[in-house]
């Protein structure tokens, strides 16, 4: 008897073991510890673990078909985006269940109709091709994917400047803005400039040293960034978030080519913005015993075709080579969007304009989506997408507790081996009274 219930126990439990180990595992097993978060202090000694192997030349454009950019940028090759201590940690912006744009936009590689063909010089993570007027998509790569967006993120502060402040204010230079990091126009400690001219400083040479004077005028750089970002939402951006007004990258920075798309569409409708960023080159003031100078226009599409329509240009090291141009071809204004490229293959602009050259095949009404059009719960709470792929994991019923769904996945294998049990013993005894 002792033997026949050893075996039957035996048996019982190498059978159902797997199902009671999956049913206990998550209760039992240790939580796989984080990796540590990147700070100000520990920087240094995390450089390996933030370099995930990218490369900063390409032969090819990156393959995106898996969607590697769903939820956040690719990891800071930099310490750029360390969290200073007592700073605040990165935002995490919600992933839509059903991203805005078409149903098409749910995609990841390269989205486009028939007719379409890639320009073999693209090296870019991200792109998309969009009409000015119409909003239509006409072609796209990654267009939800996420990615830093560099100087062409200061389209939004140029707009809330050219909308609160009077263009011919006067704005005196300080040591902070003379000195500031990245890319300056050129304004001096103790200098005069109007905010017209600080505007052009902004857009044609990507100053970050305009970018800041601009933003002590509204405000202050939290005011700033709080205008700047409420924006952003304004428009419709689902995947934008603006950590610095100057596209300088930090912790939580992040757009797309779509919402780069919708923030430059809603950008040249502005009269103001439109002609600034038209500009070829403007007069800028000097200081003190430095005489002034011209600023021109460093947005190579604009400069280089006779067709070309302003827009911007962006580099930092996280970032890559960014960009946003037009053209106006016959009549029919067509913009591109450029993230995370390399020029390797040809300058961000030279690969945009063959972008949009590719993309007049597309005649109107026969475009992949169109910016603006909402997701399927326009006001609803966004929430992750699920990948394709994963298996729904088990949801409890309307008002029934998870815990209880927990304790019943443990208690009926449980249940199952004692029932057996029972009835191998009731089998043995009545067979010994049998014999």
């Amino acid at each position: 008897m002792r033997t026949t219930l050893v075996a039957v126990t035996t048996a019982l439990t190498i059978a159902l073991s797997p199902t009671l180990g999956a049913a206990t595992a998550q209760d039992t097993l240790p939580p796989e510890p984080s990796p540590p978060a990147v700070t100000a202090e520990n920087a240094e000694t995390l450089d390996e673990q933030q370099d995930d192997g990218q490369p900063t030349t390409r032969e090819r454009a990156p393959d995106t078909d898996d969607c590697p950019h769903l939820e956040s940028p690719a990891t800071a090759r930099t310490t750029s985006e360390a969290v200073a201590p007592g700073g605040r940690a990165p935002v995490v912006l919600p992933v839509p269940e059903v991203p805005a744009g078409g149903p098409l936009m749910a995609s990841c590689g390269v989205i486009a109709p028939a007719g379409f063909t890639l320009p073999e010089n693209q090296t870019a993570s991200a792109w998309m091709v969009f009409d000015l007027d119409s909003g239509e998509i006409l072609a796209a790569k990654d267009p939800h994917g996420r990615y830093r967006p560099a100087s062409i993120i200061k389209a939004l502060i140029g707009l809330i400047a050219i909308e609160q402040l009077d263009p011919a204010q006067k704005v005196t230079g300080t040591w902070d803005a003379a000195n500031i990091e990245g890319s300056r126009v050129g304004v001096g400690e103790g200098g005069e400039y109007t905010v017209d001219e600080l505007l052009h400083g902004l857009l044609l040479a990507s100053g970050n040293d305009a970018a800041y004077l601009l933003a002590q005028e509204l405000g202050g750089d939290e005011a700033t960034l709080e205008m700047v970002n409420e924006r952003a939402r304004e428009i419709g951006t689902q995947d934008t978030f603006v950590a610095t007004y100057s596209g300088l990258d930090a912790p939580g920075m992040s757009t797309s080519a779509y919402d780069m798309a919708l923030i430059y569409q809603h950008a040249w409708e502005n009269a103001r913005f439109a002609e600034i960023v038209d500009t070829e080159f403007v007069d800028f003031p000097g200081w003190g015993d430095n005489e002034g100078f011209q600023v021109w226009n460093d947005n190579g599409l604009f400069m280089n075709d006779p067709d070309g329509i302003g827009g911007k240009t962006g580099y930092t090291d996280d970032a890559n080579h960014t960009f946003v141009g037009a053209l106006n071809r016959e009549g029919r204004r067509i913009g591109a969007v450029i993230l995370d490229t390399t020029i390797d293959k040809g300058r961000p602009w030279e690969q945009a304009r063959e972008l949009i050259d590719a993309s007049l095949v597309t005649l109107p009404g026969e475009g992949v989506g169109q910016l603006g059009q909402p997701g399927e719960e326009e006001n609803t709470t966004p929430t992750q997408r699920p990948e394709p792929s994963a298996s729904p994991a088990p949801q409890a019923q309307d008002g029934q507790d998870t815990t209880a769904l927990d304790i019943a996945r443990v208690v009926l294998p449980i249940s199952t081996i004692v029932v057996l049990l029972l009835a191998a013993l009731a089998w043995t005894f009545g067979r010994r009274r049998r014999g």
